[in-house]
């Protein structure tokens, strides 16, 4: 059969026209602003679909909220920690872009063969979405170290439109730049072997360790305490406990500046003194809970270039005794977990009067200046340290001893007899 062309169509019109006398309508071809009309209002509509669909999506302009955390477990499996903060679920898609900060560049991964576990996290929960990049990407290349760069994922809920995508850190492999955040302690006794080993037996293992939790470290320090009293039972001489350390005078001002870098009205701020129970290392400097030591300090830098304050780091131990509390030459005190008679402290006397005997106990505490300051140095993140702050340190020191000797530490109103 032929199909119907625009002949017929006028062959048709003419014997219409012929047998009725009336011309036949003329045929009125689409107006093109019309079929426009039509065709815009289907994509609005289409539109009006999509937006109405996409409202119901988790998004940050609507103010949904989430925090994400990647972890690599190695073998290209990345764990990511999700918290959906929001009242809407979050239903990840399947999908995600690599890219290197540094360039703000997407990686190009070899395929799509990206594996994702757990993508919907409900409203107000948390959970783990594990992403496989093993068959995508190079891991060769990904876990090579960054220097000053990273990685991170975009991922999304809807291809990655704006409000509906969110960028998470990753790390392959640990920068070579990075450092521990906080350096292993040191016990007293891997700080100086040589003057712990004179400590009492029952109370070397206290030397031994280095306790950082709080509850373990109050326990401990409560064994430590009862330990030193069984030490002392009979035969034992009389303890004797240490006295608060007399009210100091104002210290003077050094002849020579400490440092250098530090303005002359500053230089007074690099010492302190303070009346402490521990030392450094949390060890107690007496017997009992409340015996103190008065500690003299030098402040180290917390940065290059700071001008005053920063970090204490002890010096000089120094205690004091009642006079008419000490009876004899052969009664004893317990000073760093030593027991020691006031006959063997004889030479540490850096002053006395009537009414209280002091000593600089200092060599009981450490043996070697240096070794201690580095020591105590190396165990902390917060300080800036070389050979000018070693000046420093060295200067202070020196200091401190002067002031002893010239009886800047006795109380007011005495003068030093030793």
């Amino acid at each position: 059969m032929s199909s119907f062309r625009k002949e017929h169509l006028q062959a048709i019109q003419t014997i219409f026209t012929r047998r009725t006398g009336v011309p036949a309508p003329a045929r009125t071809p689409a107006r093109p602003a019309l079929r426009r009309v039509l065709l815009l209002a289907a994509v609005l509509t289409c539109c009006l679909s999509l937006s109405v669909f996409a409202s119901s999506l988790f998004s940050s302009l609507s103010g949904d909220e989430l925090s994400l955390r990647a972890t690599y477990q190695g073998d290209g499996l990345v764990s990511i920690q999700v918290e959906n903060r929001s009242d809407q679920e979050l239903g990840f898609q399947p999908k995600l872009r690599l890219m290197q900060w540094s360039t703000s560049q997407e990686v190009e991964p070899l395929s799509d063969a990206i594996l994702f576990e757990g993508t919907t996290i409900e409203a107000h929960s948390s959970g783990t979405m594990t992403v496989d990049l093993s068959d995508a990407y190079d891991l060769s290349l990904l876990e090579q170290p960054l220097t000053n760069d990273h990685y991170y994922f975009i991922l999304t809920n809807n291809n990655f439109l704006f409000g509906q995508d969110w960028m998470c850190s990753v790390e392959f492999a640990p920068s070579p730049a990075s450092k521990p955040e906080s350096p292993q302690p040191l016990t007293p006794s891997q700080a100086d072997s040589t003057l712990t080993v004179q400590v009492e037996e029952v109370l070397q293992p206290y030397f031994n360790t280095y306790v950082t939790d709080p509850d373990a470290r109050r326990e401990m320090l409560q064994a430590y305490y009862a330990d030193c009293q069984t030490l002392l039972q009979p035969p034992a001489d009389r303890l004797v406990s240490p006295m608060i350390y007399p009210p100091l005078p104002d210290l003077p001002a050094p002849e020579a500046p400490f440092d250098e870098s530090v303005p002359p009205e500053n230089q007074l701020s690099l010492v302190g003194s303070n009346l402490l129970t521990l030392d450094a290392y949390g060890i107690p400097v007496g017997a009992a809970e409340g015996e103190h030591a008065l500690v003299l300090s030098a402040s180290i830098p917390q940065h290059k270039g700071q001008e005053d304050g920063g970090a204490p780091i002890p010096l000089l131990y120094l205690m004091a005794y009642g006079r008419s509390d000490i009876r004899s030459s052969k009664d004893c005190t317990l000073i760093h977990g030593r027991l020691l008679t006031f006959a063997q402290l004889e030479s540490y006397k850096v002053y006395e009067d009537e009414r209280c005997i002091c000593y600089d106990v200092t060599p009981l505490f450490y043996s070697d200046l240096r070794q201690h300051v580095e020591s105590l140095v190396n165990q902390r993140t917060d300080v800036y340290f070389d050979e000018q702050v070693w000046t420093r340190v060295e200067r202070i020191y020196a200091y401190f001893q002067d002031c002893i000797h010239a009886g800047n530490f006795t109380h007011p109103g005495t003068s030093s007899n030793k």
